[in-house]
C-alpha cells in the first residue's frame, strides 16, 4: 500500500508500506521509482514505512522532519490511535507524535525528537557571504539570511563542495527572509546524495530547523506560504503543521 501525504501543503512524500527491512540498496532504488512514478502528483521525495519494527526509513538513508510527521499521520491511522512512537533514519532517537484529525484526510502532526544532538556554527562562504553551518545528524543545512537567488543551483553546488559535504546523506542550502510578523519565510535548496535529487522544496522541516536554530523565531512560512512551527530546546526540537493525505493506492 502507498500513501502520498504532503506537509505544510508541499514538500509531497509517496510512503510504501514493506513487511521487512531491506538493504540501502534496495531503497535507494525503490524510491526513486517511487518519485518517478507519482511525478504527476509533484512528489519530491519517498520513503519505507515497516510498521511491525515501528520504523521509518528514507529513500536515501536522511532525516526529513516533514516525512517523519507525514509517517506519524499514516501510522496513525493503520493504528487507529492518536499517539505514536517510531524510528526515522537519520535520527538515533524515538520520534513521539500526537495526530489530531480535523478532515477526511487531513491532520495537525507535532512531532517531537527528542535528545537531537544539534551543531551550529557560523561559517563564511566563498563569496564572502556570512551563513551558518548546521548539523541535524541526518542532514546538515547552510542558512544564508537574503532572497533566493536565481543561480541557486549553482551556490548549492559550489557551497556542498567548498564546505567538504560531499560525502554527508543530504545538504541543504536555505534563504530566509525576515518578516514583520515576527515570522521568516525560507527557500529551501535540498540534495539528497544517495538518490542523487535535488528540489527547491515546496516545504521543509528539517530546514525550518535550522533556521529556527540561526534566527530564535519559532514560526516558519514556507514556500506554499502555510506555516511551520519549530520549537528548539536543550531536551527535543518539535516540528507542528498540518499535514495532508492527498491519495491512497
Amino acid at each position: 500500500m502507498k500513501y502520498l501525504v504532503s506537509a505544510a501543503g508541499g514538500n509531497t512524500t509517496v510512503i510504501q508500506l514493506i513487511e521487512n527491512s531491506q538493504t540501502r540498496e534496495w531503497y535507494s532504488s525503490n524510491g526513486n521509482e517511487l518519485v518517478n512514478k507519482y511525478d504527476n502528483f509533484e512528489v519530491e521525495q519517498s520513503g519505507f514505512l515497516i510498521p511491525k519494527d515501528l520504523h521509518f526509513e528514507m529513500a536515501g538513508g536522511e532525516f526529513c522532519g516533514n516525512a517523519s510527521r507525514a509517517a506519524a499521520a499514516v501510522f496513525s491511522i493503520l493504528r487507529k490511535e492518536p499517539i505514536v512512537d517510531f524510528t526515522v533514519s537519520g535520527f538515533n532517537g524515538t520520534v513521539h507524535s500526537t495526530v489530531s484529525k480535523y478532515s477526511d484526510n487531513e491532520y495537525n502532526v507535532e512531532s517531537i525528537f527528542n535528545g537531537m544532538n544539534i551543531l551550529s556554527k557560523e561559517v563564511e562562504l566563498f563569496d564572502g557571504t556570512q551563513a551558518f553551518l548546521v548539523d541535524l545528524g541526518g542532514i546538515v543545512h547552510i542558512v544564508i539570511e537574503g532572497e533566493l537567488p536565481s543561480n541557486y543551483k549553482d551556490i548549492h553546488k559550489e557551497v556542498t563542495s567548498e564546505l567538504d559535504l560531499l560525502r554527508k546523506s543530504a545538504v541543504g542550502v536555505v534563504w530566509y527572509t525576515k518578516r514583520e510578523n515576527k515570522q521568516v519565510k525560507i527557500h529551501p535548496i535540498i540534495w539528497v546524495n544517495e538518490v542523487n535529487t535535488f528540489y527547491y522544496e515546496t516545504s521543509c522541516g528539517s530546514g525550518s530547523i535550522a533556521v529556527a536554530v540561526v534566527t530564535g523565531i519559532n514560526e516558519i512560512e514556507q514556500v506554499t506560504g502555510e506555516l511551520i512551527l519549530a520549537k528548539i530546546s536543550k531536551e527535543f526540537v518539535s516540528l507542528k503543521s498540518k499535514i495532508k493525505v492527498l491519495y491512497i493506492e
